[in-house]
C-alpha cells in the first residue's frame, strides 16, 4: 500500500476508451489509484519511474505488447523487482500459457466483467477501507464536523439510499438520482469504497451496460453499502477507533 497516499496504486494499459474508463472506475471502487496509459511505451516508461502495487497490462497495446514490456521491465537492471502483473487479452485460451511463462500472475479474459475484476483486484491486496478518516477530515476541517456528518450519514442519508433500493426493485434506472446525491454525501464523511461503487453502477446504469455487468455492479454497490454502514455503527458506538 502507498502509505502516503492511501491508496493501492495500480497502472493501468488499457488502449481503448472506454475499457479504460470501465477499468479505472473498477479499481477506484476496490480501493485503488489507477493511473492509465493508451500505449505500450508510455506505459513502461510510467512503469519505470513509479512505485506500483499492480500492473494490469492488455496484450495487444500500440508499440509495445503487454508481454513485451514486461519482459523489458523483468530485464531493467535498475529495478531489483516489480509488482504482480494481471494480463488482459480477448483469446486468454490460446494465450494464456505463454503469457503466464512470461511472467504474467493471471490471465483475465476481455470484455472483463466487473466481478472478475474485483476478485482478481482482491486476490493482490487491493481492498477498499468503508472509511477514511484523513479524507473526511480534509473535507470537513475537524474531528467534530466529520462525527456530526457521520451520524447524520448513518442514521438518515444511507437508511433512505436502502428505502429507494427497495423500493424501485428492478427499475434500475430510477437509482440514477439517488447515486448522484450519495456520491456528494459520501465525499463528506471519506466514505470512498461506497462513492466508488456508486460511480461505477451509475456509470453501468448510464451506458446500459449487459446483465452480466450490471448484476456485478449491483453487488458491489450492495456489499459497499453494507461494509460502510457496519464501519458507521462501530465508529459511532466507540468500536472502532476515533478521529483523533
Amino acid at each position: 500500500m502507498d502509505k502516503e497516499a492511501g491508496r493501492y496504486r495500480v497502472l493501468l494499459a488499457e488502449d481503448d476508451p472506454v475499457s479504460q474508463a470501465f477499468l479505472c472506475a473498477a479499481i477506484r471502487a476496490s480501493g485503488g489509484e489507477p493511473t492509465a496509459c493508451a500505449d505500450g511505451p508510455t506505459a513502461l516508461a510510467r512503469a519505470r519511474e513509479g512505485h506500483w502495487q499492480l500492473l494490469i497490462l492488455d496484450q495487444h497495446l500500440p508499440g509495445l505488447d503487454g508481454d513485451a514490456l514486461l519482459a523489458a521491465l523483468h530485464r531493467d537492471p535498475a529495478r531489483a523487482a516489480f509488482p504482480p502483473a494481471l494480463a488482459t487479452t480477448a483469446d486468454p485460451d490460446s494465450v494464456r500459457a505463454r503469457l503466464l511463462r512470461a511472467g504474467f500472475a493471471e490471465v483475465l479474459p476481455k470484455p472483463l466483467a466487473l466481478e472478475t475484476l474485483q476478485a482478481a483486484l482482491r486476490r493482490h491486496g487491493c481492498r477498499p477501507a468503508a472509511l477514511d478518516d484523513e479524507d473526511a477530515l480534509r473535507a470537513c476541517g475537524s474531528a467534530a464536523a466529520v462525527e456530526h456528518l457521520r451520524r447524520l450519514f448513518a442514521e438518515q442519508e444511507l437508511p433512505r439510499v436502502q428505502h429507494e433500493f427497495d423500493q424501485h426493485g428492478d427499475n434500475h434506472a430510477a437509482l440514477r438520482p439517488t447515486l448522484h446525491r450519495l456520491r456528494a454525501s459520501c465525499g463528506f464523511c471519506g466514505a470512498a469504497a461506497l462513492a466508488g461503487a456508486a460511480a461505477t453502477l451509475h456509470g453501468a446504469l448510464a451506458n446500459h451496460a449487459d446483465g452480466t455487468r450490471l448484476d456485478a455492479a449491483l453487488k458491489a454497490f450492495a456489499q459497499a453499502l453494507r461494509d460502510t454502514r457496519t464501519a458507521l455503527h462501530a465508529q459511532l458506538n466507540g468500536d472502532g477507533g476515533d478521529l483523533s
